[in-house]
């Protein structure tokens, strides 16, 4: 199978181990749905892919709870429903294993045996019996306060319990263990041993077979940049992703490195502190559509940047506002089609715009305006070019179609986000 073969040749490269490394590391993301991926479906064409993971991006944004619930679960958004794989190796002798990058996670959490409940795995599960380096972590310790929504099991361990907006759960085991990864500078193997995450014996709902879990990597103490980030000189990561088609290389995540050093026009903004802390809240100040300016009815905290989410989000009033410019600066270019092509609500004949709109996103705090390229703004389904942004009920949301050739980096200890264009097949 290609998902064997593909851990096959993972495994290969472990003659090389090293301990964490200071200077931070890369490693390679893969799209669920590239053809690079294990997990590929040749039969979907480009407008499947887009259109039903415009529906679970929905699904997903609806999904967001927003309160001041301190019993609401560790991983509050809708699983399964991220772009982006991970790679990585756990235990004594590492075994490999895929789970999708969150930044709307903290926990990470995987498959264990022996399961009360698993759903089907394409990888094999992970057996913690076959690691000694695995270690229960008992209740009312520090690292099993990390983790929100923590109980006591029968005998004193820590347990977890994660319940989705969809009904789908995972529970198990608060745990710690080696985790490893393959750094894609030179090649090493790098180990964070006594990493906390959940091993999951009773999992139900509608996880798909193509991860073994969440790789949290949300703001959150229990998420692996919080735990970690001290060992690779800071709490900083970044990343650079590509569209779904693009099959000349692979997105990439780095660790605790300076990503932003040596680029021009990085527009930088402030992390806002909200509640629930997993989430990176920025405030967008406005939208500018051809040099219209747009305004939201609330300015700070207002908009979640998460790598799980496809589409774009903004709340229904901006939103209106916005899709109204665009309109107004198309003009007589082009028929707009509504509602056509659900769930986008603008839509154009491919090849009817001749003059895209120049659309930026305004900040507070950054010296420069975010500009957005077609890529960012409109997607290509058939003969039919549509707007992909969608409105929302609740807060907005950069999804990762409007991330895609930015180099984006989260710098946890000055709590900023910051954008640069990039080329990311040469990051």
């Amino acid at each position: 199978m290609k998902e064997i073969v593909l851990f096959v040749g993972i495994l290969l490269q472990l003659s090389i181990l090293s301990s964490a490394e200071y200077n931070g590391f890369s490693i390679d993301l893969i799209h669920i749905d590239s053809p690079l991926s294990p997990f590929y479906n040749s039969s979907m064409t480009q407008s499947d892919i887009i259109i039903n993971a415009a529906f679970d991006s929905i699904s997903r944004a609806e999904s967001f709870i927003l309160n001041n619930d301190l019993n609401s679960d560790e991983t509050i958004t809708i699983p399964n429903r991220g772009s982006y794989l991970m790679p990585f190796f756990i235990g004594t002798v590492p075994r490999g294993s895929l789970a999708t990058a969150d930044t709307g996670s903290d926990l990470t959490w995987i498959q264990c045996l022996p399961c009360t409940k698993c759903y089907n795995q394409r990888i094999p599960i992970f057996d913690p019996r076959e690691s000694y380096t695995y270690h229960l972590i008992p209740c009312g310790e520090n690292s099993c306060k990390k983790v929100r929504k923590n109980s006591c099991g029968n005998i004193g361990e820590c347990r977890y319990k994660v319940t989705y907006a969809d009904n789908s759960s995972t529970q198990g085991m608060v745990a710690t263990d080696t985790i490893s990864f393959n750094n894609s500078y030179n090649g090493h193997i790098i180990k964070y041993p006594n990493t906390i995450f959940g091993c999951g014996y009773n999992n139900n709902g509608v996880f798909k077979p193509t991860g073994a879990g969440i790789f949290g990597l949300g703001g959150g103490p229990s998420s692996f940049i919080s735990q970690h980030g001290a060992k690779f000189g800071k709490r900083k990561f970044s990343y650079c992703l590509l569209p779904f088609y693009y099959v000349q290389g692979s997105s990439k995540l780095k660790f605790g490195v300076d990503t932003q050093t040596y680029k021009t026009g990085v527009v930088t903004t402030p992390l806002v502190k909200k509640y629930p802390s997993t989430y990176y809240y920025l405030s967008l100040k406005g939208v500018s559509i051809n040099g219209k300016v747009v305004k939201p009815d609330e300015n700070v905290g207002n908009i979640i940047i998460d790598s799980g989410t496809t589409v774009t989000f903004l709340t229904r009033s901006l939103y209106e506002k916005v899709e109204a410019a665009v309109l107004e600066a198309i003009g007589h270019q082009g028929v707009a089609i509504k509602y056509q092509i659900r769930p986008f609500r603008l839509c154009y004949k491919d090849g009817s715009i001749t003059n895209i709109p120049h659309i930026t996103l305004q900040f507070f705090g950054a010296n420069n305006e975010l500009r957005l390229s077609t890529l960012n703004i409109f997607l290509t389904l058939d003969n039919v070019m549509c707007f992909a942004i969608l409105p929302t009920e609740k807060i907005s949301i950069i999804g990762n179609l409007l991330q895609v050739f930015f180099n984006i980096e989260y710098d946890l200890d000055k709590r900023t986000v910051s954008f640069a264009k990039a080329n990311c097949l040469k990051e």
